[in-house]
């Protein structure tokens, strides 16, 4: 049933595909499962986008949605998913007749749907040609029609010759001192180049994800330990390798930014969000929060007008959609760009929560974020979850502060996930450590190691 929508919203959430194409690299089977597994539980997002009212076709049918849309107040939400998986969620939609089926029945009388893929991949123009042939038109407002372009920018070195083109690299918001190297005997002499100047500097696969592919690098660094590094990493294939000097010391922090660009050419770029990015050690991502205070550090003014200048220059280029770009900034406000994300990125869940429920100007007033934590019995259930954090979970609206499970296929292999907002920033930092000390309390160890 499409309910009162016009044109009803379908939610392709393939939040692991372009990851699967690096992780497939891996030096063994066992060794790339695990890398998916660690973000395959991402596909649960989609719970949050907006429009609440939508279908959403995930790999694998998402875990205890009936409780989470109930707790929650979200109707509307329906769920398909594909009965075999090959690495490419469009391809398996397409071989997959009940789920076609589905899809054309959602449509209704329309004969159309509005359709949301976190990733545009090449595979989605077959499974839009396939759908038409069968009566259905597909909107597309959030993807880059050029293909082509949106897999540039999805690499580390697309993202370095953009902020050299746009006249940024000397600006307060550039990338780090580094180069692009076509050989893993050049990415050699680079590092051994950084580190004879007493700098530490990292290694990037060049269409790596999720921190795979990073390799850190400090002074003092064997040259033997760094050049079998190099040559005997698996994630690097044949692309590019990207070596940039590592910013890092007790001054930095880790925000991101988010902008839709829309199709519209005098439309301006949208600011969706800025958030910070919270890591459990160098490159292990745990989370992001967004709140009232992100406004008043000095680095935020700079990441935001240096990103809405790449942003007004993909809109020129043809770009069209959500993209994010990750960063580490200075206490002194210096932002130096890491990572551009052409796709609905890790942090855009946390947007339309927070502007779901407490309103589009909810940064203003309340801080919100989603944390990851592991280290539980794989299979966990939801119950004992509950059980676990007790009062600590609460919906929005029904308490200044709470924490909401969310992600829940994750607990199949004990990652826990749960959106926490407070009224602050502290507030919500607060609350990841309450978490964290209760399912400590109870026998777990949060600080293993995702695979």
């Amino acid at each position: 049933m499409t309910g009162t929508d016009p044109v009803p919203t379908v939610c392709v959430c393939n939040a692991v595909d372009t990851l699967g194409e690096v992780a497939g690299r891996a030096s063994d089977a066992r060794q790339a499962s695990a890398i998916l597994a660690e973000s395959f539980s991402q596909q649960d997002q989609a719970v949050f986008w907006q429009p609440t009212r939508k279908l959403i076709v995930t790999a694998r049918p998402i875990g205890n949605l009936d409780w989470q849309t109930g707790f929650l107040g979200l109707s509307g939400v329906g769920n398909l998913s594909p009965r075999s998986l090959s690495g490419s969620l469009f391809t398996d939609i397409v071989r997959d007749e009940q789920v076609m089926a589905g899809l054309v029945d959602y449509a209704g009388p329309t004969g159309r749907v509005r359709l949301l893929p976190h990733t545009t991949t090449a595979d989605l123009w077959t499974f839009v040609e396939t759908l038409r042939l069968r009566g259905v038109t597909v909107e597309l407002p959030e993807s880059c029609p050029s293909q082509t372009l949106r897999d540039i920018l999805d690499t580390k070195h697309g993202l370095r010759s953009l902020v050299v083109e746009l006249g940024l690299a000397g600006s307060t918001c550039r990338v780090a001192d580094g180069r692009t190297c076509h050989s893993r005997a050049e990415a050699t002499v680079a590092v051994t180049e950084f580190l004879a100047e007493g700098r530490p500097c990292i290694a990037k696969a060049d269409r790596g994800e999720a921190s795979v592919g990073l390799l850190i690098f400090r002074p003092g660094d064997d040259p033997e330990h760094i050049r079998r590094s190099l040559t005997e990493g698996t994630f690097y294939g044949d692309d590019p390798i990207v070596v940039e000097e590592y910013v890092d010391g007790d001054d930095v922090v880790f925000p991101s930014v988010e902008y839709i660009v829309p199709e519209e050419p005098a439309a301006e770029p949208v600011l969706t969000h800025v958030c910070e990015m919270l890591f459990d050690g160098p490159t292990r991502l745990r989370g992001n929060a967004t709140g009232p205070s992100l406004v008043t550090e000095k680095w935020y003014e700079n990441l935001v007008s240096g990103s809405l200048v790449i942003a007004r220059e993909l809109q020129r280029r043809g770009y069209r959609g959500h993209f994010g770009i990750d960063a580490v900034a200075r206490e002194s406000g210096e932002v130096f760009l890491l990572d551009l994300n052409p796709r609905r990125t890790g942090s855009t869940h946390v947007h339309d929560f927070g502007s779901g429920f407490f309103g589009a100007n909810y940064a203003e007033h309340t801080a919100v974020g989603n944390f990851d934590f592991y280290g539980l019995e794989a299979g966990i259930s939801l119950e004992a979850v509950l059980d676990l954090l007790g009062p600590l979970v609460r919906a929005p609206g029904s308490a200044p502060t709470g924490v909401v499970p969310c992600e829940l296929t994750g607990l199949e292999a004990g990652r826990l996930s749960c959106m926490i907002f407070a009224p602050s920033m502290d507030g919500f930092h607060a609350l990841v450590e309450q978490v964290r000390g209760r399912i400590q309390h109870a026998g777990h160890d949060t600080r293993a190691e995702s695979p």
